[in-house]
């Protein structure tokens, strides 16, 4: 159970960093402008998250967290839901050691990321995906490779307030071989789906 509990954290706390950076560009410039982003108690659940996301979730067995995983804080509020591959299930360490978890963090901010600043600094990835909801890819690799194996710094999708992460690891946060059916690509893909449940 170490990995999702220690994971998670490190993924809101990268949510947060891209997040800081405010958007003093021209508003209209923004295509996601007028989309309204939900409250908290609007924030779907984990299990019809899960739902959403379908086969990349199949077989894990939820993480139950305080509250649900839903937090509250200053600038930003969000859930985060993570799920544990079979291996992580079984008891056996041996076989835990193959296994990891997936973990995807929704949050919502005070302000839009500056796309402009972000791109300038390498960091956005383009997708035809993202792109027609009116977001963009956060990738702070800066080499982020669709058909790579998901790791724990994984894309993060924004569409105006509301960044969903998606990541992916083992006990040591590493890639692991439970998780290698799951990449950037689908994870980009299950980002997109949330955020048009989200509308």
């Amino acid at each position: 159970m170490l990995m999702p509990r220690s994971a998670l954290p490190a993924l809101l706390l990268l949510a947060l960093f891209t997040s800081g950076c405010d958007d003093e560009s021209d508003p209209g410039s923004d295509p996601s402008t007028g989309y309204v982003p939900p409250s908290l108690e609007q924030l779907p659940d984990c299990d019809t998250i899960a739902a959403t996301l379908g086969p990349m979730v199949e077989g894990m067995k939820l993480v139950e967290e305080e509250g649900g995983g839903r937090y509250d804080n200053v600038s930003v509020y969000g859930i985060g839901c993570t799920w544990l591959s079979p291996e992580m299930q079984s008891g056996n360490a041996f076989e835990m050691v193959k296994g990891g978890g997936l973990t995807i963090a929704i949050s919502v901010d005070q302000e839009p990321s500056d796309a402009t600043l972000l791109r300038q600094m390498g960091m956005v990835y383009d997708d035809h995906r993202v792109e027609h909801i009116g977001g963009f890819v956060i990738d702070l690799s800066k080499q982020l490779d669709p058909a790579a194996q998901l790791s724990i710094i994984g894309p993060q999708v924004v569409v105006g307030r509301v960044t969903i992460t998606v990541a992916a690891g083992g006990v040591a946060l590493q890639k692991v071989e439970s998780m290698q059916g799951i990449t950037n690509d689908q994870a980009i893909r299950g980002a997109v789906a949330v955020h048009n449940m989200l509308r």
